[in-house]
């Protein structure tokens, strides 16, 4: 009997395994905690088997249920972050989305949301020292968003932000806006933004190619307003 339980708890540490198999599988593994027990034994005993197995299916309904509501859990607090974010209680929203990644920690667009509440945290601080802190932090996590899901557009746009008029780190923000744009290519504020960029890089003809690429898009839009003016000027500075 002790070694059944002995057996039984190696077991559990595989279970997670066995939660995403086939019911039948329970019965195998039970055949085979039951073959391993009977080394050495001459008689086989059908009702043991039964009750291992009961052991077994016991435990797994146990760690289904945690696992439901761990998802459940982490749900909650991803869309408690994002109420929060929309009512501008960023402080609160921070910390639910926290918990949401200690629960699904590879779910990049977490990250991402916890990086926009921190970049808003960061502006309306008085103290540089914090200030500087949580930027960093919002720079930390765009790029764990974007490393856990790369095909996620937002946070190359969200990043280049952070770096131009935050972290006054602007030819930084380049790479991600040029993978934004070849995704999101109709983007206008971006189109715009990496058209300045380009200007402040000393690449005039390149931000003339985003100017005009602006300019192709169809309807009115205070972008591409700027972006004649923008393209006009370089223009006249070329002659």
């Amino acid at each position: 009997m002790k070694t059944r339980f002995l057996l039984i708890f190696w077991l559990m540490s595989s279970l997670l395994i066995l939660i995403s198999c086939k019911p039948g599988r329970n019965n195998e593994l039970a055949q085979r905690v039951y073959e391993l027990e009977q080394i050495g034994s001459a008689e086989a005993e059908p009702d043991e088997i039964r009750e291992i197995r009961k052991d077994i299916n016991h435990w797994e309904k146990e760690l289904n249920d945690a696992i439901s509501a761990g998802k459940n859990t982490g749900r909650y607090y991803r869309v408690l972050g994002l109420k929060f974010l929309d009512y501008k209680m960023y402080a609160p929203a921070r910390d639910s989305f926290s918990r949401a990644i200690e629960i699904t920690p590879e779910n990049g667009r977490l990250y991402y949301y916890r990086a926009v509440t921190l970049s808003r945290l960061a502006v309306l601080r008085d103290n540089d020292e914090e200030k500087l802190a949580e930027l960093a932090l919002a720079e930390k996590d765009y790029l764990k968003a974007i490393d856990l899901e790369p095909k996620y557009m937002s946070p190359y746009y969200s990043l280049a932000i952070l770096y131009i008029y935050e972290l006054s780190r602007p030819f930084e923000a380049g790479p991600f806006l040029e993978k934004y744009l070849k995704v999101e290519r109709s983007d206008g504020r971006a189109l715009l933004l990496y058209g300045q960029l380009l200007e402040q890089m000393d690449q005039p003809e390149k931000a003339m190619d985003q100017y005009t690429r602006l300019l192709s898009l169809s309807g009115y839009s205070a972008e591409k307003e700027q972006a004649a003016l923008y393209l006009n000027r370089i223009r006249e500075d070329s002659f």
